[in-house]
């Protein structure tokens, strides 16, 4: 046995030991905890697809559906309050999952609280939902835990594209990588909406 090697630590070996094994929990915890908060949230929004699913049923019930007329925004907003009475207006900011500020049909000027403690809010794009089933007819921003952070899309911040008869995730009519690069750091986030959804059938 070589005579220089030693039966044991010494303090200096065991303090770089230690300060190895800080800095690696350092790293994997927050990446743990991230990991357990996403997993709630998905599960939240795959709950929430129960809900958000009477939407397009409730419309097709009212006078202009029946009449083959346009649908407006207060055929939306019956459907909606169905679902989700809408409480008291919020407002706070929501970001990319790649850190860029929302624009588009994706900045949301009102937000409001449901009795759950989720957020909601919508735009209503105006088109006529008589002459094509395709139309979209209005966007929903479902942020599944309120104004509580990280306020992401992405990480707790989910959507939907409205018909007169169905609702679908956003990123439902992207292909396999777009969705892969959109629900990742370089990308948007909204894409995750439809990305954490895909098999839930199966």
């Amino acid at each position: 046995m070589n005579k220089n090697l030693k039966d044991g630590f010494t303090l200096i070996e065991v303090s770089i030991l230690f300060i190895i094994f800080i800095t690696v929990a350092i790293l994997i915890i927050p990446l743990s905890v991230d990991d357990v908060v996403l997993s709630k949230n998905v599960d939240k929004w795959k709950q929430a697809q129960i809900g958000f699913s009477s939407i397009p049923i409730s419309m097709m019930n009212c006078d202009n559906y029946k009449a083959n007329k346009p649908l407006n925004i207060q055929d939306f907003m019956s459907a909606l309050i169905k679902v989700y009475p809408l409480k008291k207006v919020v407002s706070y900011k929501i970001k990319y999952l790649n850190g860029d500020t929302p624009d588009g049909d994706y900045i949301f000027p009102e937000m409001y609280m449901t009795n759950g403690g989720a957020t909601i809010a919508f735009n209503w794009l105006n088109q006529d939902s008589s002459k094509n089933d395709d139309v979209v007819l209005a966007k929903i921003m479902f942020d599944v835990n309120g104004k509580s952070s990280p306020n992401v899309w992405g990480k707790d911040v989910f959507g939907f594209d409205v018909y007169k008869d169905k609702i679908l995730p956003f990123g439902t009519n992207m292909d396999d990588m777009t969705l892969e690069v959109d629900c990742s750091r370089q990308g948007t986030g909204i894409a995750c909406s439809y990305n954490y959804l895909k098999g839930i059938d199966k």
